[in-house]
């Protein structure tokens, strides 16, 4: 009989098995041939592509196989070849001198598959994967920002479980859980009290911000807490280091699903930001689909990182709002986010938070992006 809280152990142990090879990598990082620009401009790496491929076809899936679960959805689109040499994601190669470290991460990998059983719970789930959230961090010297994310959403695409794991951290530290399963476990780093109490401040990106959260941090007096990764992010929320997270600019299903799951389970929240303006609580939907399932015609703008290839938008191309779903990638969040651990979860908190919003909304409404 199979459990949410089993899927995430073995979840994280197979983070464990993986995170030799992820530092190797991310050592290595000023190597040549080890990353690339994708047609988004987005980063992507030779530990990107490996450990989504250990993850969906070695422990989540086996090649020829049928599948234990309803469906995988992985960030990354590419052909990755680690069982004949030279070690392959898509036109990079892997060094010659990773091959018995990746050998020996594919060896632990299977061998936590033959643990996953074949049950009707685990069927019925979706598994969302981002095998390095924060591959911009990852690959410019800032990887104890990086996290892998692997999340499972129900029928009704609600996430369910999940596990955030930031490998490159020393020790490691994640967190897992499961709201339905009343299961939360963690070792993170923890701030004192006191540091939670002297300290409040809205959690954002390393890049550069819209005026909306600049308008938002002012009506709160809150601090900005620079960094990368959503997957991150929560876990900082866990750890008391930022007060909330809003994010008025895209992000994808992946960054996301076991985030909530994991942000759930301690007690706190994470939804929509469209929703929460509107007093609502709304989940995005994580569901396998090949159109958006969470599309509101006239509600984002389109980028370059969120259009659909029918679009092909480029970042001088002049703004304009998306009107049909088909414009739009399938797995982009595109109502914003709002997040707050458990601690902050309550009806005050809240209503502080979402007046702040709507008087910065004033000034200079969400981007939607």
């Amino acid at each position: 009989m199979g459990s949410l809280k089993s899927l995430c152990d073995v979840s994280k142990r197979a983070c464990d098995a993986v995170t030799p090879m992820v530092l190797a990598f991310y050592n290595s990082m000023h190597s040549a041939g080890t990353s690339k620009l994708k047609d988004d401009k987005s980063a992507f790496t030779i530990a990107d592509g490996a450990v989504q491929h250990l993850l969906t076809d070695h422990l989540f899936g086996r090649p020829g196989s049928v599948s234990k679960f309803r469906g995988i959805v992985g960030e990354e689109d590419c052909a990755v070849n680690l069982s004949e040499r030279p070690f392959t994601v898509d036109d990079l190669t892997i060094p010659e001198e990773f091959v018995p470290i990746v050998e020996k991460a594919r060896r632990d990998i299977s061998l936590l598959a033959e643990e996953i059983v074949d049950c009707d719970l685990y069927r019925s789930l979706t598994i969302f994967i981002d095998p390095i959230d924060g591959t911009r961090e990852f690959s410019t010297g800032k990887g104890e920002e990086c996290s892998i994310c692997i999340g499972f959403a129900d029928t009704q695409g609600a996430p369910v479980a999940g596990l955030v794991y930031r490998p490159i951290t020393d020790p490691p530290t994640w967190a897992a859980g499961s709201k339905p399963e009343e299961y939360f476990a963690a070792e993170l780093d923890m701030v004192s009290e006191s540091a939670q109490n002297n300290k409040r401040g809205l959690l954002t990106s390393n890049g550069s911000i819209s005026p909306f959260l600049g308008a938002f941090m002012n009506e709160m007096r809150y601090d900005q807490i620079r960094s990368g990764g959503a997957g991150n992010k929560m876990l900082m929320l866990l750890e008391g280091k930022g007060s909330a997270y809003i994010q008025d600019r895209g992000v994808s299903r992946w960054d996301t699903c076991a985030a909530q799951a994991c942000i759930e389970a301690q007690g706190g929240i994470l939804c929509k930001f469209t929703s929460f303006l509107e007093e609502k609580e709304d989940s995005y939907t994580y569901l396998e689909s090949e159109t958006n399932l969470d599309f509101e015609a006239g509600k984002s703008n389109l980028t370059m990182y969120n259009c659909g290839a029918s679009v092909a938008m480029k970042k001088s191309d002049p703004v304009r709002l998306a009107t049909e779903v088909t414009e739009v990638k399938p797995y982009s969040n595109l109502c914003g986010i709002f997040a707050v651990a458990g601690k902050s979860n309550t009806k005050a908190n809240k209503m502080t938070i979402l007046a702040a919003a709507k008087a910065a909304s004033k000034v200079s409404p969400p981007a939607f992006d």
